[in-house]
């Protein structure tokens, strides 16, 4: 429905269909721990001999620990990220499926960020991994951090200028970044409810990462631009995401949620 914009005084698109946003959040944050733990920390484990025993929606098992094995979730979600932004820019006449490569941009580079400043600061998590053995901890834990966060910034900037076409009031950064943030991260904790670690990972682990890797949707209204010269862009309702969601959401809960064990 068109309604009147009082400060334009022109006609302006409705507000986004929330039910296609939410079922692109859900689907983006699955995939996104699939590239993550499966491809990231799997497909490495892998390719370095190791021998994977378990695959969850939480973590990877393998025989034998490796520094690369600990650093491939994060490379992988950096790739991803970095090539759905680019990609984004051919895909103009298509808004839906364009929001959906933002919604899989932030929920892959956010976290990636998030992961090495906070292995950084706390001293545990796959980076920590990654330096665990190597000297002078303190000052690589700094430079870590300060990178870790630099690099969150750029990316809360770069996603800020191109969500704008979705955001031509204020309020609707409410509905395209602020919903989805919360969507993802229910989803991913009643994932990371059945993992056979138990409910002290959900707590370390599942929930903190859940919400604070891509807690950036949460304030980062601040980084859209005030004006674009792009028009402006809607989510409209599409039934086809909300099936998918299901489909995509109810087996990824059941069967990774709970685990998948490989014999070794």
């Amino acid at each position: 429905m068109a309604l009147l914009d009082p400060n334009l005084g022109v006609a302006r698109l409705g507000i986004h269909d929330k039910p296609t946003v939410v079922s692109m959040a859900v689907i983006a944050s699955g995939l996104a721990i699939l590239l993550h733990e499966g491809l990231g920390h799997g497909v490495t484990a892998w390719l370095r001999g190791d021998t994977v025993t378990e695959l969850t929606s939480n973590h990877l098992s393998s025989l034998h620990p490796d520094h690369w094995v600990e650093a491939g979730g994060s490379i992988v979600n950096l790739i991803v990220g970095l090539g759905s932004l680019a990609a984004m820019r051919a895909l103009s006449r298509h808004p839906n499926a364009r929001y959906f490569l933002w919604l899989l941009a932030a929920l892959n580079l956010l976290p990636a960020a998030g992961y090495l400043m906070l292995s950084g600061i706390f001293g545990f998590g796959d980076w920590y991994e990654v330096i665990r053995d190597l000297p002078r901890q303190l000052p690589i834990r700094m430079v870590m951090t300060l990178v870790g966060a630099a690099a969150y910034m750029l990316f809360m900037r770069w996603l800020g200028i191109t969500l704008r076409p979705y955001v031509p009031e204020p309020r609707d950064y409410n509905v395209v970044s602020r919903l989805p943030y919360y969507a993802a991260g229910i989803f991913s904790c009643l994932a990371g409810a059945f993992d056979p670690l138990g409910i002290k990972l959900l707590l370390i682990s599942t929930i903190p990462a859940a919400f604070g890797g891509s807690s950036g949707l949460l304030w980062g209204d601040s980084m859209v631009p005030k004006t674009s010269t792009e028009p402006t862009l809607r989510v409209h309702r599409q039934p086809a995401w909300w099936i998918f969601a299901i489909l995509f959401g109810v087996p990824y809960i059941w069967f990774l949620g709970r685990g998948i064990h490989f014999h070794t």
